[in-house]
């Protein structure tokens, strides 16, 4: 017992942020392991799904070489949404989606060369509610359950000197499971099961870090206003892997969604530095993304990429607002992303600086995010789409 192919195609869209159509040119439309193609950082979603340059990622989703530069110091690092998540309401109100990171890094060498190592892992989980299954005729002949989920570990390697490389990788078990719950069917239970694994790479120029190491000047705005520009470039190839074992013996098994991912991103932003202050007052964040699927025994044209890009803004290491687009011409899809975090990082510093309390500000960061996003399409499954998001960074 499987999902007809027309299903498939349409389970592939919908889960890609799509509309209702049909989707059998498009490459996803051939995998298996859907639950590997959702975004699940609220923040990047808000961003228009553009996450491979961005170096502040933890957990090594958009970029397991991103992990180890996440972390200033020996952290401890999680992100997980509040509760599960309701995927697409408006098409069916029963199917949810999990998330659950947690990464550990730690640094070795002191400035301007580090060396940074993070372990990390996460969890993803896609639950497909009860559906129903009809024969040629369109006859009910029963209904069953279906879930797929990925369990992900991996590891990063940082060199912070004049220029910031990260380099990692991610290994990935998979696994679908169908169970069948109508009175109309042999009542039973299927498990399919894959491996694949991500790779990672990007690098950081900190413009002007680099331009003090040339110049042996020190480039101030006055005494304690400094001036930052980061540019970022990044790309991965995920999933790769075989096919993912069919629930059922005998039935079809899919390739995996693996693909390529590459872009760029830049920050600039003030910082205010003292011997006993450090903080930024302002940034600016631009990421920019290409998606590119390499879906084995699908034919795969330029047409099939799918282009995504976003801007942030953050106050104070307080409060963030984005905004991006995300841009499917295959699938015909094309959504505009907003969002917005509110953050302990600044209010801490702040009280550690008046109050003396330092344990916060050098320990503890606590964020709050929420996404949403609309369509140029009225009839738009996505609109009033919204999720919620928690993290919580320790360091030590």
């Amino acid at each position: 017992m499987v999902f007809s192919r027309s299903i498939q195609a349409a389970l592939a869209v919908a889960l890609l942020f799509a509309q209702g159509e049909p989707a059998e040119g498009t490459p996803e439309s051939r995998a298996a392991a859907l639950v590997l193609l959702i975004s699940p950082s609220v923040r990047v979603n808000g961003m228009g799904q553009a996450g491979v340059a961005l170096p502040d990622e933890p957990a090594g989703y958009y970029n397991p070489g991103a992990a180890a530069l996440s972390a200033s110091a020996h952290t401890l690092q999680s992100r997980f949404y509040l509760s599960e998540m309701r995927w697409l309401p408006k098409l069916a109100d029963d199917r949810s989606y999990n998330y659950f990171a947690a990464q550990a890094a730690t640094s070795l060498g002191r400035e301007p060369t580090r060396l940074t190592a993070a372990f990390y892992g996460y969890r993803t989980k896609l639950n497909f509610g009860e559906q129903v299954r009809t024969d040629g005729r369109g006859n009910l002949l029963g209904t069953f359950t279906s879930a797929e989920s990925s369990n992900n570990i991996g590891v990063s390697l940082a060199l912070r000197s004049v220029v910031d490389i990260g380099v990692g990788a991610t290994t990935k078990w998979i696994s679908s499971d169908l169970a069948v719950v109508g009175a109309g069917l042999e009542r039973g239970r299927g498990e399919g099961a894959a491996r694949a694994c991500d790779f990672g790479l990007i690098a950081v120029v900190p413009v002007v870090g680099v331009l003090e190491h040339l110049t042996g000047r020190e480039l101030t705005l006055n005494q304690h206003l400094r001036p930052k520009l980061d540019v970022g470039v990044g790309v991965t190839w995920q999933n790769r892997g075989g096919e993912i074992i069919a629930p059922i013996p005998g039935n079809q098994a899919d390739p995996l969604p693996a693909n390529r991912r590459h872009g760029w991103s830049g920050s600039l932003g003030v910082d205010w530095n003292s011997d006993s202050f450090n903080f930024a007052i302002g940034r600016v964040t631009f990421s920019k993304e290409t998606y590119r699927p390499q879906v084995d025994g699908a034919h795969i044209t330029s047409f099939a990429e799918d282009d995504k890009s976003g801007v942030e803004a953050s106050i104070l290491e307080t409060v963030a607002i984005r905004r991006g687009t995300y841009d499917d011409f295959d699938g015909g899809i094309h959504l505009k992303t907003l969002g917005w975090t509110v953050k302990s990082d600044g209010l801490f510093k702040i009280i550690a600086h008046f109050l003396d309390i330092q344990f916060l500000a050098r320990h503890l960061s606590i964020s709050w995010s929420r996404f949403g996003n609309g369509s140029s399409s009225s009839s738009s499954l996505l609109d009033d789409h919204s999720h919620s998001f928690i993290g919580i960074g320790l360091s030590f």
